[in-house]
């Protein structure tokens, strides 16, 4: 059955307009996305926003259901938006960690967002037929993907028929949609459509046969777009063809394909908003749709992956008037790129503390670009560096002794050296301080987390052995090594805790959206656990969350010096991933350009 339907035993129903079982409804916090969409812009934004879900949902029970940001959540490091989480949307393979997976089926991936519907959320896929967009004659069956003609046949009047539409119309955000009807059996004369359609068109028509309607006829292989009267297109289709049909919103265009194989464009200049639709004309005739939760017959990935290559084609070729780039009017255009994106580089790695690697860069840069003079050497052929560079030098590799600090989880080490290179960061910006007390006490709570799962795993390996050549009178449980080290760290974190408490209890930061008690209140219910590491809050003592907190601190350091809190390169894939997001909401070909997917990931 289909993956997004709670009710095994749907399975045994049927439904049509004439009968009298109610349809069950969709849940409305249940979302999936085909695998063919995976590396488009439209799968980027769900994926944003089924993580924000999945954190609020994971937050929610301690909250009182009311679910609140976290000063360990993560934060924008590098290409993410300020406050967006990294999204995991293509490893849910493991429904115990991840509480959002429904079923997973080859081909899609499946998402129970448990009632946290993130404001930003995506229009949703088409996913089966729609119960109340079917005609009286037709007849949806079990998991709401099956389709047949329950008549009775239409005398008289060879224009009717019976139709039914999706259950969501397709967002252009996608970029391309594409389903596949299987004909299951072609009925006494096989009068099938397979198409698309507006939400006003009626649903006693063939599809194509009216006005903001389009489709491909199986009985004469031909194609109708919004009238009556056809156009030979391709081949008929009969029992157990596959035919699939594919809306192309980069060029607003439709295609169809046929067991495997594609056709010619069908339709061209599309407008409007559309529904997956098939329509019938007489008893027998019976199709299965796939909205992407089976393998498709066509090869779609390979498609779209022609489609974004086109839409990179056309970025590539474009040459950006040299003022974009700055004075650089005596350059080549592409000489000028090459030195900004150099630059952009360099900025990053030294925004980060990275300064041998700044270094190594600056000095493969002057080799490739064989400099007309050459540089300043001191004795043993090194580069020479100004004063300048030496002092931000220094000040880079402090920030990058604070990172790594904040990186291996020892807080204490980077709060001593926060506050010998840097004495004001912590002054100007107390959240920064509150932040890093709160990593600390979640790293207590990750050693006695780690300490009792030794424990535990050792008491095991000595259960193994053979007991019967142990003295019982040997055995002394308080001599255990572990548990007087593991009461000491639970005592530590305990009053640690204690004190964190009763210096924030009454504090607040109001130039921060960082809400102290609702902080406090994740961090102290990792407390409320015998075993931590798999409990709701298990979340918070993962390594990745170290790498907000040290992202914020060297932010925090870099404003202190007079110097922004963002790499530019940073910022730049920011901006053009909001840019390629808003112009994805209009669908074209921005919709095939996933900045996360194309450019950063591993």
């Amino acid at each position: 059955m289909a993956s997004f339907l709670h009710d095994p035993a749907a399975k045994n129903h049927h439904y049509s307009a004439t009968t009298t079982v109610t349809a069950p409804a969709l849940p409305a916090d249940e979302f999936f996305v085909p695998q063919y969409l995976a590396s488009t812009c439209y799968a980027d934004c769900v994926a944003s926003s089924v993580t924000a879900a999945q954190l609020a949902s994971q937050r929610a029970p301690q909250n009182g259901g009311s679910p609140a940001p976290s000063v360990t959540g993560s934060r924008s490091t590098f290409g993410l938006l300020d406050g967006e989480a990294t999204p995991q949307l293509y490893n849910y393979s493991d429904s115990t960690k991840h509480s959002s997976l429904v079923w997973g089926l080859p081909g899609f991936k499946a998402f129970d967002l448990h009632g946290h519907i993130p404001p930003d959320m995506p229009p949703r896929l088409p996913s089966c037929w729609s119960p109340e967009g079917v005609s009286q004659s037709m007849e949806i069956l079990g998991d709401m993907l099956e389709v047949k003609f329950a008549g009775p046949p239409a005398k008289g009047n060879e224009q009717e028929a019976a139709a039914v539409r999706a259950n969501h119309p397709i967002p252009p955000q996608c970029g391309l949609f594409y389903f596949e009807v299987e004909v299951l059996s072609r009925g006494k004369d096989g009068f099938i459509g397979v198409g698309f359609c507006g939400p006003k068109v009626q649903l006693n028509k063939m599809p194509g046969w009216v006005a903001d309607s389009w489709g491909y006829h199986g009985d004469d292989g031909n194609t109708f777009a919004c009238q009556n009267s056809g156009k030979q297109y391709g081949p008929t289709f009969s029992t157990n063809d596959v035919i699939g049909c594919g809306i192309n919103f980069r060029n607003r265009t439709a295609f169809y394909t046929k067991n495997g194989m594609a056709l010619e464009t069908a339709f061209k200049d599309l407008k409007g908003t559309l529904y997956p639709a098939v329509g019938m004309r007489t008893i027998g005739e019976h199709i299965r749709a796939n909205f992407g939760q089976r393998e498709f017959a066509f090869d779609i990935e390979s498609y779209i992956r022609e489609e974004k290559a086109k839409t990179y084609t056309q970025i590539q070729s474009f040459q950006p008037p040299l003022e974009l780039l700055g004075d650089r009017s005596s350059v080549r255009t592409d000489t000028a790129i090459t030195q900004t994106i150099h630059k952009l580089i360099s900025s990053y790695l030294a925004h980060n503390g990275y300064v041998d690697s700044v270094r190594a860069f600056a000095g493969d840069v002057q080799k490739e670009i064989n400099a007309f003079s050459a540089p300043k050497t001191d004795e043993h052929g090194d580069v020479k560096m100004a004063e300048n560079e030496i002092a931000e030098d220094l000040e880079a590799i402090n920030r990058q002794k604070i990172r790594a600090a904040v990186m291996e989880g020892n807080i204490n080490r980077a709060l001593k050296l926060t506050e010998l290179f840097f004495p004001n960061v912590f002054e100007d910006n107390p959240e920064i301080l509150f932040q890093l007390k709160c990593r600390k006490f979640v790293e207590l709570m990750r050693l006695c987390a780690f300490a009792k799962k030794s424990a535990s795993e050792d008491a095991k390996d000595e259960e193994m052995q053979d007991v019967s050549k142990i003295d019982e009178t040997d055995i002394d449980e308080d001599e255990s090594p572990a548990k007087p080290a593991l009461a000491k760290l639970l005592n530590e974190s305990l009053r640690y805790g204690q004190k964190l408490h009763e210096d924030y209890r009454n504090k607040s930061f109001p130039s921060s959206t960082i809400d102290v008690q609702d902080a406090l209140n994740d961090i102290f219910a990792l407390m409320a656990y015998p075993d931590p590491i798999n409990s709701p809050m298990a979340y918070l003592l993962a390594e990745e969350g170290r790498a907000p907190v040290a992202e914020d601190l060297n932010s925090a350091i870099l404003v202190s010096q007079g110097k922004s809190s963002v790499a530019p390169l940073e910022r730049l894939i920011q901006h053009t991933t909001i840019l390629m997001r808003e112009l994805a909401d209009q669908g074209g070909q921005s919709a095939f350009v996933n900045v996360r997917h194309d450019f950063l990931a591993p």
